[in-house]
């Protein structure tokens, strides 16, 4: 049966949604608002006209998008999706070190009022190659920007599958396993690796559930709801077929609590790898699934409304809609 628990969590402002298409669409960067896809079913998303086509999107935070071109990147940009203000690119120059097999992360450091990019190693295995022990790359955003390099973490962690970081409580948030757990995806330890963006520190915490077993598929993605953290276990052919838990403190392990699950029986296909994104005041869950998007409420325990999308793949980023001048944060004005 489904289950709500009562939070006293407040509900965020409306996001715009925007998808980062890489296949054949370079540069392709589209946006709807969250409300338009709850209250009329049928939005589609419309392009963002700005000076970034060709970029990468390489995070989301407080309104702004980083985006990136060249490889190993040889710019920066920040851009607003809601005002399609820009800055100017700066020069970035990242390490090739790791290959491709890198992750990255962009977020807001509070104390000093500057964003970063964070980059380092996906692997830690490959820390072992003297190449690599430099450490990760921190590069501040402003009048003057820098970069330096930070200690990786000592402790064995690996990614499998995106490697998208989620920004909450002035750190960056990455979904990771023990690679010395298993020899066994399915049964691999997760848990999340974190990066304080005050003190520029790497850390680690324990997931609600750590071990996946084989009724789990692929792995629980991270998002933020309401400002604090949270993953969603996903279990398609079983009679719950998604749970999501919310970190209250971030960074206690003892304040995980399971928000709500969604059952088989709602009418959502069989099957579906459905992953949780924005909850309305009136209880209404956006979610992504393949191939589309969804709209269920909590409350009555029923799908609402099925939104489709044309992509063959999708990249989708939650980005505030704010007035935040991405040049105000490059030192321009």
């Amino acid at each position: 049966m489904h289950h709500l628990q009562r939070s006293t969590l407040t509900h965020p402002p409306p996001l715009l949604l925007c998808w980062k298409v890489p296949v054949g669409l370079a540069g392709d960067i589209k946006h709807c608002s969250s409300q338009s896809l709850i209250l009329d079913r049928q939005h589609q998303p419309q392009p963002v006209s700005h000076p970034g086509d060709g970029k990468f999107i390489r995070g989301s935070c407080n309104g702004l998008l980083c985006l990136s071109e060249g490889f190993p990147y040889k710019t920066l940009t920040l851009l607003n999706p809601s005002t399609r203000s820009v800055s100017p690119s700066v020069p970035f120059e990242g390490s090739d070190e790791c290959g491709n097999d890198f992750f990255c992360g962009f977020g807001y450091d509070i104390l000093h009022d500057q964003y970063k990019l964070v980059m380092g190693c996906c692997a830690s295995s490959r820390l072992t190659d003297s190449k690599v022990r430099s450490g990760a790359i921190v590069f501040t955003f402003g009048a003057n920007p820098s970069w330096k390099t930070v200690d990786h973490p000592v402790f064995p962690y690996d990614f499998r599958g995106p490697r998208n970081e989620i920004f909450v409580s002035g750190t960056l948030n990455w979904l990771v396993c023990d690679p010395t757990s298993s020899t066994i995806d399915s049964e691999l330890e997760w848990f999340v690796l974190t990066f304080d963006l005050e003190t520029e520190l790497f850390g680690r915490f324990c997931l609600p559930i750590t071990r996946m077993h084989r009724d789990f598929c692929e792995m629980p993605p991270l998002q933020v709801h309401n400002n604090c953290l949270s993953v969603c276990y996903r279990t398609p052919y079983e009679p719950i077929i998604c749970t999501l838990w919310i970190m209250k403190e971030h960074g206690d392990e003892t304040s995980w609590i399971q928000l709500f699950a969604i059952t088989s029986d709602v009418g959502i296909d069989r099957g579906s790898l459905v992953a949780p994104l924005y909850i309305s005041e009136d209880h209404n869950l956006l979610a992504l699934d393949t191939g589309q998007v969804l709209v269920y409420n909590l409350r009555q325990n029923q799908l609402v409304s099925r939104v489709r999308h044309r992509y063959d793949w999708v990249y989708l980023y939650r980005c505030l809609e704010s007035l935040v001048s991405p040049s105000h944060y490059c030192g321009l004005n």
